[in-house]
């Protein structure tokens, strides 16, 4: 999968920043009115409804944002994107991906305020969205989002269902009170972090208030431990001076960011306002929130969205540890920086940091929408480049979840940064990687047609070695060799080739390949022979990831000529490279099972696959691995050792696709199910190549050739089951043969 690196995106987002606080100190202008006015007009790209589609919904948050509190505006979108946001935690949890289902059930409750929530915003899905969630929550103990959800859930469940909600409730209130610890402190703490949790997920006044009430007696029992110690030397145990400890250092500022979450100065000056936390109530947070009521306008936002992050402890360099009330401060954070944004659209640093926790929440498609303005006005190269990384980001958010269709909303909502970028010279990250990224999806998706269009956008802006060897093998693929050939002759002289051992290897590899397969064995070799030379020399000056990667092709390189055991070494050495990256893992696993399924070698395949399951790998891969195993079990007619059926077993259930073909390989469905299931390109192509291996296995194997050619010409152009076709159809004619070079290898 292709993701923006990490490191790249923090270090675009480290440079913009630094600039985003000029540009908007210079756009702001005075405030008016309790909400303030806007100093830009934010056109809206949707009409507000109650109603709001997948299509749409990137347009629908950003015009949401942009809606001033308290207004009829507000309150329709409100409804239109929580709605369509609950349908999508619906299907996430439906599809088992529990941890992007809560997080976008968070995001959802994000953008409403206390006193916002009806049930008609829940929407049709609303229901099971809420049950999935209210079980999840209380299957990992967190009794304070696990009230939340069962309060909303208590509001839209039919009548007969709500006495067992009720029966929940009740059990979570009784095991919140009798759990919290054996003292004072350690009690009134957990009240209070389990007050302040339910209310992060359930926007409703009584849960502030409540949690405002649980945060109160929590400092109070605090401040009466300090003046016992004080005043008689009490002594107490050690958890309960950590929670009395909390509770004064942080508790003030956890009290003020349960008003500002709803966006609501007054309610938080008001709270900071009690006389008992003056003296420990930070004195720069009770300006911040005085200065944004005088003048509501995006500078006095972002100040307050500054200031709810941990300050640094004095006298050390290190941040307060809030602990359990680091997700309220980074909500109310949130709030205050789409205050922020509202008042000002093209201000950088509030647009950057909104988008930045809508990929968190489950909404990346908006992230693009959200920061276009400020890339359109600024027409700054960082601002542009902080527009690209974000939107790459969402992209492999939602292309790791395997939502293809959210990847291609990211994109098109991103045209008009793209845009942007075009106009506007050394952009890092370069408009050229997104449309490249966006083409090498397509192509992981079978939509090669939208591929080549894509990565001819891409090499128009800039020429590299990776994107050319993409539009080379779809130049293969579609029988144009010539092409092919003189695409990776001009990627091996592209800049990014040069520093990218691995990439020259890839290139070097497929270039021996498609030569072999013109029948040219000798001229064959030299690309191959060149790839292993090259790959060798870059195993000293690689390690982790690069390294693990440099051994897979060296592997393939050495089964090309014929050395297995090498090869299988080279392997072995890629899995040391990176123990503990389960991406480099499933890899490295995946080629060994696979060229083990590919040899008849049962046992190498079975190794393969208990390795995979000892690594903990995700069901999409081990899924896969199990049933190349299954496959070889039966073609051989040997008895299953049990391994590859409990994976399977264990998967059969996943609505996905990922369990139809676990259903197949556990015998419950057959190949003609298989592929009367099978919806996109990619799966399609999967049906076929398992529909041609259950036809080998019952000796009808001109049938299974013809089926394992039209894999060959399939749309599945990334799947290891293309690959896995090719060999098996090449026989020994995949081999050159020795010798071997010698290149030094262990």
């Amino acid at each position: 999968m292709i993701r923006p690196s990490q490191a790249v995106l923090h270090a675009v987002l480290q440079g913009v920043l630094l600039a985003a606080v000029a540009f908007s100190t210079a756009a702001c202008g005075s405030g008016h009115g309790r909400f303030g006015t806007p100093v830009h007009s934010a056109e809206r790209a949707t009409v507000a409804g109650n109603e709001v589609s997948d299509d749409a919904f990137a347009g629908a948050v950003r015009d949401l944002l942009a809606s001033e509190p308290g207004s009829k505006e507000r309150a329709l979108r409100l409804q239109g994107v929580v709605s369509r946001q609950m349908t999508r935690v619906s299907d996430r949890f439906k599809s088992k991906d529990r941890d992007r289902a809560v997080n976008s059930l968070s995001g959802a409750m994000a953008l409403v305020h206390a006193g916002e929530l009806t049930p008609e915003m829940l929407g049709p899905h609303g229901y099971t969205a809420l049950r999935a969630a209210s079980d999840e929550f209380a299957r990992r103990g967190d009794e304070g989002r696990a009230r939340a959800s069962y309060e909303m859930l208590s509001r839209i469940a039919p009548p007969q269902e709500r006495a067992d909600i009720k029966g929940h409730l009740d059990a979570i209130s009784t095991w919140t009170r009798d759990t919290g610890g054996g003292g004072v402190m350690q009690t009134a703490g957990a009240l209070e972090a389990a007050a302040v949790t339910r209310h992060l997920l359930e926007p409703s006044k009584e849960a502030r208030d409540d949690a405002a009430a649980k945060t109160l007696d929590f400092i109070d029992k605090a401040l009466a431990v300090r003046a016992a110690r004080r005043a008689r030397n009490t002594q107490i145990s050690r958890e309960e001076g950590m929670e009395a400890v909390r509770a004064l250092e942080t508790g003030p500022t956890v009290l003020a960011a349960l008003y500002l979450r709803n966006a609501d100065a007054p309610g938080a000056l008001k709270a900071l306002e009690t006389p008992s936390l003056r003296e420990i109530t930070r004195p720069e947070l009770v300006k911040a929130v005085e200065a944004v009521i005088e003048k509501p306008d995006s500078d006095k936002w972002l100040d307050v969205a500054r200031m709810l992050r941990p300050p640094p402890r004095q006298g050390r360099g290190e941040e307060e540890d809030f602990g359990r009330d680091s997700d309220l401060l980074r909500i109310a954070s949130f709030a205050a920086a789409a205050e922020a944004y509202r008042l000002d659209s093209t201000s950088p640093e509030p647009a950057a940091f909104v988008s930045a926790m809508l990929i968190d929440f489950g909404m990346g498609e908006a992230a693009p929408a959200v920061v276009a303005d400020a890339v359109k006005a600024q027409k700054d190269p960082r601002i542009v480049g902080l527009g690209l990384a974000l939107t790459m980001q969402a992209m492999g958010m939602a292309l790791e979840a395997e939502e293809a269709d959210g990847v291609r909303r990211t994109f098109n909502a991103a045209q008009p940064i793209l845009a942007a970028a075009d106009a506007v010279k050394k952009v890092q990250p370069s408009p050229a990687k997104v449309y490249a990224m966006m083409g090498e999806i397509e192509i992981r998706e079978g939509r090669l047609a939208e591929a080549r269009k894509l990565l001819d956008a891409a090499v128009a802006r800039e020429k590299t070695g990776a994107t050319l060897l993409s539009l080379a093998r779809l130049d293969y693929h579609d029988g144009q060799v010539k092409n092919a050939l003189d695409r990776l002759r001009e990627a091996l002289a592209s800049e990014d080739v040069a520093k990218d051992a691995a990439l020259r290897g890839e290139i070097l590899l497929l270039q021996s390949d498609i030569t072999r397969e013109q029948g040219d064995m000798g001229a064959a070799r030299k690309p191959l022979a060149d790839a292993l030379k090259d790959l060798a020399r870059a195993r000293s000056a690689t390690e982790g990831d690069d390294r693990a990667r440099v051994e897979r092709l060296i592997a393939r390189a050495l089964d090309r000529f014929g050395a297995g055991p090498s090869a299988l070494k080279a392997l072995e050495r890629a899995l040391e490279a990176a123990p503990r990256d389960k991406r480099q893992s499933a890899a490295t696993i995946g080629q060994i099972v696979g060229r083990a399924f590919v040899k008849g070698d049962l046992a190498g395949a079975r190794d393969g696959l208990v390795r995979g399951v000892a690594a903990e790998l995700g069901r999409e891969d081990i899924v896969y691995y199990a049933l190349w195993v299954k496959l070889l079990e039966r073609q051989m007619r040997v008895p299953s050792d049990g391994s590859a059926d409990r994976v399977l077993l264990q998967a059969a259930d996943d609505p996905r696709w990922i369990g139809k073909v676990a259903q197949f390989g556990a015998g419950k469905v057959n190949s003609a199910d298989l592929v009367a299931a099978a919806r996109t390109p990619t799966q399609k192509t999967e049906a076929l190549f398992y529909s041609a291996m259950d036809r080998k296995i019952s000796g009808d194997a001109k049938g299974a050739d013809d089926a394992l050619k039209q894999v060959l010409g399939s749309p599945g152009l990334d799947l290891m089951e293309v690959a896995l076709a090719r060999e098996i159809l090449s026989g020994t004619r995949a081999q050159l043969g020795g010798p071997v070079p010698e290149v030094g290898l262990p």
